[in-house]
C-alpha cells in the first residue's frame, strides 16, 4: 500500500537537503588573516579560537546573509606576512594602512573604517614626559615585534632612538616599568587605552602622551589580496559603506573601548 505520509516525510527531506547543498555550492570562502596575541582589539582569539574584535566583528557584519564566508588563519605577525606574501593571488583579507606597505597597504577598502591616534606609555614613577620630538632623543621605545611604526621608524634609523621589541602589550608594560625614566611604550592610543583596561592598570599607573607630531593620524582599512576577486572587494566596499552610515562600525567600535 502507499504510505502519503513516508513519502511527504521523505520529499521534505530531500527538500531540506536540496537547499542546505544549494547554499552550500553557492558560498564563496574567503581567507581571513588574524595576528596571533599582537593586534587586540581589532583581533582577539584565544588559540585560534573564539574569533572577535573590532576588524573580526566589523567584517562578519559585512558578510552577514551573503554568499561569502570567513577561513580564519592565525599566525605571528611575521609569519603572517609571508602567508599573505605567497597567496597573493587568493581571496584573502586582513586589515591594513597606506602608511604600513607590503602586503598591508597592496590592496585596501576605498574608504578607512576609523582613524588611529598614537601614545606613548609611561610609568607615572617615571620623569620621562613626551612633548615635541626631541624628547626621544637619547630614549628608548618599547615597540611590538614586525610592526611598522610611520614617522618614528626614521628617528631609530638615524640613531637618535633606541628601541627594544617585544611580542605582546603585557611584555611591554614590564619593559616600561624597567626602563624608569629613559622612555616608554608606543602604540596606538585606542589599543593602549584596551589593555590597560584588560589588565586592571589605571591612570595611576601609567600615563599616556599623544605622540602625534611624530607619527601622524591615519586610517585603517579592510587590507585586500592584490589578486581578489573584483566582486568581493566591491561587495565588502559597498557594505562598509553602508554600515558607516548607518552607525554600525561605531557600535562595534563601543564595545572595545
Amino acid at each position: 500500500m502507499f504510505d502519503k505520509t513516508n513519502f511527504n516525510a521523505t520529499s521534505l527531506l530531500f527538500a531540506v537537503f536540496a537547499i542546505l547543498f544549494s547554499h552550500t555550492a553557492s558560498s564563496e570562502v574567503l581567507d581571513y588573516y588574524v595576528v596571533q596575541d599582537q593586534a587586540e582589539p581589532f583581533q582577539i582569539q584565544d588559540k585560534g579560537t573564539n574569533h572577535h574584535g573590532i576588524i573580526t566583528d566589523i567584517l562578519y557584519k559585512a558578510l552577514e546573509g551573503s554568499k561569502y564566508t570567513l577561513d580564519i588563519h592565525t599566525y605571528p605577525f611575521n609569519r603572517m606576512m609571508a602567508e599573505m606574501s605567497s597567496n597573493q593571488h587568493r581571496n584573502w583579507v586582513t586589515y591594513g594602512s597606506p602608511l604600513w606597505g607590503d602586503m598591508q597597504s597592496a590592496n585596501l577598502s576605498i574608504q578607512p573604517i576609523f582613524d588611529v591616534e598614537h601614545s606613548i606609555l609611561s610609568s607615572t614613577n617615571s620623569t620621562f614626559t613626551y612633548k615635541n620630538p626631541e624628547d626621544l632623543d637619547g630614549k628608548v621605545a618599547v615597540l611590538l615585534l614586525g610592526f611598522n611604526y610611520p614617522g618614528l621608524d626614521g628617528e631609530i634609523e638615524s640613531g637618535a632612538l633606541s628601541e627594544v621589541r617585544v611580542k605582546n602589550h603585557q611584555s611591554a608594560f614590564r619593559v616600561v616599568n624597567r626602563l624608569k625614566d629613559i622612555g616608554g611604550f608606543v602604540e596606538m592610543d585606542l589599543r593602549l587605552q584596551y589593555h590597560l583596561k584588560r589588565l586592571g592598570f589605571t591612570n595611576k599607573d601609567y600615563k599616556l602622551e599623544s605622540i602625534s607630531n611624530v607619527i601622524p593620524n591615519y586610517g585603517i582599512h579592510i587590507a585586500f589580496s592584490p589578486g581578489i576577486d573584483h566582486e568581493i572587494k566591491e561587495f565588502i566596499d559597498n557594505r562598509l559603506e553602508e554600515m558607516g552610515k548607518k552607525n554600525e562600525i561605531e557600535v562595534i567600535i563601543a564595545k572595545y573601548q
